[in-house]
């Protein structure tokens, strides 16, 4: 499969295939060999990369993928082939309902919004403590929220919805 990935204005792209039990990506010319474990819950990975370890925990919310590794945080915008037609062919969203979703089990540590305000598209809206880490959960376009289903200090599972906007 082909991922196209956006990280710090930068865009490559990464064609990802199955070799047996291995997984081997290139970028241009060059090939990595990978290997990718689940730790814990679901949001730390053992990977290792042409057999060098890393410790990696990941944070998905739709394309933007924020990973922690190395004592550092990159956010990383990723999308796959598919998907990029379909955006392409769909255009931007200009208005309707959208969700905001936990990416992964955590509890809500700041609720930065409330019913009925108008947000801006990269606001943060709430931040969310997974594994020790605090991740901020961000607006992906100008809206109003319209309902708030979570609130500070409340454990929320993978998948929880936390609030509605238009």
């Amino acid at each position: 499969m082909k991922y196209l990935t956006r990280l710090s204005g930068e865009e490559r792209e990464f064609v990802i295939e199955r070799h047996g039990e291995a997984l081997r990506a290139r970028c241009g010319d060059r090939v990595y060999e990978l290997d990718l474990a689940l730790v814990g819950d679901g949001a730390a990975f053992s990977l290792l990369v042409d057999g060098k370890s890393y410790d990696v925990v990941a944070d998905l919310q739709r394309e933007q993928v924020t990973l922690q590794m190395l004592g550092e945080r990159f956010v990383v915008h990723v999308e796959d082939e598919r998907e990029r037609a379909a955006h392409a062919a769909a255009g931007p969203q200009k208005g309707g309902k959208r969700e905001l979703r936990a990416s992964m089990p955590g509890i809500v540590v700041d609720v930065k919004i409330g019913v009925g305000d108008a947000v801006a598209e990269g606001q943060t809206l709430v931040v969310l403590e997974a594994m020790k880490m605090q991740n901020p959960l961000a607006a992906e376009a100008p809206g109003k929220i319209t309902k708030l289903l979570c609130k500070k200090g409340e454990a929320v599972a993978a998948g929880a919805l936390l609030l509605e906007m238009e």
